[in-house]
């Protein structure tokens, strides 16, 4: 009876929970709050989202390029060092993962520096003056007293740079600590290369003994070097090496350890099947849907990819993993096999949402026609994926039951079919009749497509 299947008289299902898909951040304006003959005060704001981190692009004096990194909780940045009464050009990026957003621009010009020009009264005029030019003038009347002989001032010693220090490094950072055991600088510049060799540049406040330099990669050295601007000489530099600290798992199998590695948005991402670096698999992690660490296996948003496909094609995998796909069975059965997995099943329409959650899943070998095994069900979305544990995969060409019709035919799909299906989540987009659609029926029944879908596991957390 390939064509039938068993229905439930009733089921109530709980009220769907609300989750919003999350949503890339964004940049809004630059503007400069600040200007002083040898500096620009940076502000920006982030109307939606938050950013890793930010770099402030723009080019010097000599028309060298420099580059400033600005941690992703800030709103405002100091550029110091400039050349007054120029116009200097600054691009604001916003980083999210390992990419750049942007850039927001803003053009402004460094206040006027003093030009020691000097006109002299005389005879109720004005010398010195050059023609064709408009003078404004402020009149000072000095009442000449007699005062003490002024103490004799020494001048200023000039300032030196002790010790450059590297205390506390991770995969992504160093810290740096100084000393200035004489004197005070107006500020400081750590200069360093990043990953791809090429130069950064980092402006410190001169009250500043420490400085945190993010976004460098894992056990990888690098080289700083620490100037003192004081007035207009830049004195140093003392110099340090440091080592970043090695990834927990440099080669990790699965989302949960991508996580470990340290906090990021969801993302794609190389993972490491078994952690074999000889087996590498992309894929993308939710890392903000209950605690994060899922790798997403499937995908239904748009029906923009054509899921109706063979035995090989769901054996291997196809689409991308940032839009719609399937991972794979064989990707399926390694990353469940001896390891205890749970599994989520996320579903919205643009009204409501609803989840259902399963412990102990697991996908059998080709062998056993990657066999479906789960274990018990929390959720709201009501339990339609039990009536299907046991049951093996089949596809339009393969039905390892051997049915005059098989079901995938049947339900234009590919799935562990049992007689046929409650859930048929890799059914046909979009088609709302004849349980044809993507369907999870004690949530949505058979006459009702369900237009986003997410399929994504994780090692079982107890």
């Amino acid at each position: 009876m390939g064509g039938w299947m068993y229905v439930p008289l009733s089921i109530a299902p709980l009220a769907p929970e609300e989750e919003k898909p999350p949503s890339q951040p964004r940049l809004g304006e630059l503007t400069a709050s600040h200007v002083t003959p040898d500096s620009i005060q940076l502000e920006w704001s982030v109307p939606e989202g938050t950013f890793d981190s930010f770099t402030v692009q723009y080019r010097d004096a000599q028309g060298q390029p420099e580059s400033l990194l600005v941690d992703g909780g800030s709103r405002t940045v100091t550029v110091a060092g400039l050349s007054p009464s120029r116009r200097y050009n600054f691009y604001l990026y916003g980083l999210l993962g390992q990419k750049p957003v942007g850039p927001i621009s803003l053009d402004t010009i460094t206040g006027e520096g003093v030009d020691g020009s000097t006109q002299t009264w005389r005879d109720g005029g004005i010398a010195g003056c050059l023609a064709g030019w408009i003078y404004v003038y402020s009149l000072h009347c000095v009442l000449s007293v007699a005062a003490p002989a002024p103490k004799k001032e020494k001048p200023p010693s000039q300032p030196h740079l002790g010790e450059l220090t590297a205390p506390h490094v991770t995969p992504d950072s160093v810290q740096l600590e100084w000393s200035v055991p004489e004197g005070t600088f107006d500020s400081f510049t750590v200069q360093y290369k990043d990953a791809q060799g090429q130069p950064q540049v980092l402006p410190v406040d001169g009250g500043s003994r420490t400085v945190t330099v993010p976004g460098l990669s894992p056990s990888r050295r690098y080289k700083f070097n620490l100037y003192g601007v004081w007035g207009r000489n830049r004195l140093g530099p003392v110099s340090t090496d440091a080592v970043t600290a090695p990834l927990p798992h440099p080669h990790p199998r699965d989302c949960a350890e991508e996580q470990l590695n340290g906090p990021g948005p969801s993302r794609e991402t190389l993972i490491f099947l078994g952690g074999d670096p000889g087996r590498p698999l992309r894929v993308f992690c939710d890392m903000e849907t209950d605690g994060g660490g899922w790798l997403v296996f499937q995908r239904r948003q748009d029906g923009g990819t054509d899921f109706w496909r063979g035995w090989d094609a769901y054996a291997h995998g196809f689409g991308n993993v940032t839009g719609e796909f399937w991972l794979g069975n064989e990707a399926l059965h390694a990353l469940t096999a001896g390891t205890p997995t749970e599994l989520r099943v996320d579903l919205r329409t643009p009204r409501d949402a609803a989840f259902a959650h399963y412990r102990d899943f697991a996908v059998a070998g080709p062998e056993d026609h990657y066999r479906l095994r789960l274990g018990a069900y929390s959720g709201t979305a009501g339990d339609a994926l039990s009536y299907h544990a046991g049951s093996p995969f089949s596809t339009r060409d393969r039905d390892p039951r051997g049915r005059p019709r098989p079901c995938a035919v049947a339900y234009t799909g590919a799935w562990w079919y049992h007689n046929c299906h409650y859930a048929n989540l890799n059914g046909r987009y979009g088609t709302p009749h004849d349980h044809q659609g993507i369907n999870w029926f004690p949530w949505k029944g058979f006459e009702f497509s369900i237009p986003f879908t997410e399929m994504k596991l994780r090692p079982q957390r107890d």
